[in-house]
């Protein structure tokens, strides 16, 4: 089984869009939907001294975003098991929010076969 992982740094972006906890909810509901994931509840939404917090668990996955308004900028992530497509997703908050800088990569993930070496320090 593998897990297919996208994600997004986003600039250029009015600060009022990302300061919107309810926009920002809907957002993510719309991600997780163009994603092809199935939402395992309600999204969570905390504003906090540094920024925006926003979570919507999947079953088989996540979307999640982290936006700093007074900077524009918005960093997201859309993952999940089999099927799902994370550009989708990144492709509509992008979008939906007007962000005028993108940057995005996408992992597929998967068991690890051989244990992880500790760096030498």
């Amino acid at each position: 089984m593998h897990l297919e992982h996208g994600f997004a740094d986003l600039g250029g972006i009015p600060g009022p869009r990302l300061s919107d906890t309810a926009g920002l909810a809907g957002l993510l509901l719309a991600a997780a939907n163009a994603a092809g994931l199935d939402p395992a509840s309600a999204p969570l939404v905390k504003q906090g001294p540094r920024g925006v917090a926003a979570f919507l668990p999947c079953h088989s996955g996540f979307v999640a975003l982290h936006a700093v308004p007074d900077e524009g900028l918005c960093f997201v992530d859309v993952a999940g098991l089999g099927p799902v497509h994370p550009q989708r997703g990144l492709d509509i908050v992008a979008k939906r929010l007007g962000a005028r800088a993108t940057r995005t990569d996408a992992r597929r993930r998967g068991a690890v076969t051989q244990p992880i070496e500790p760096e030498p320090l």
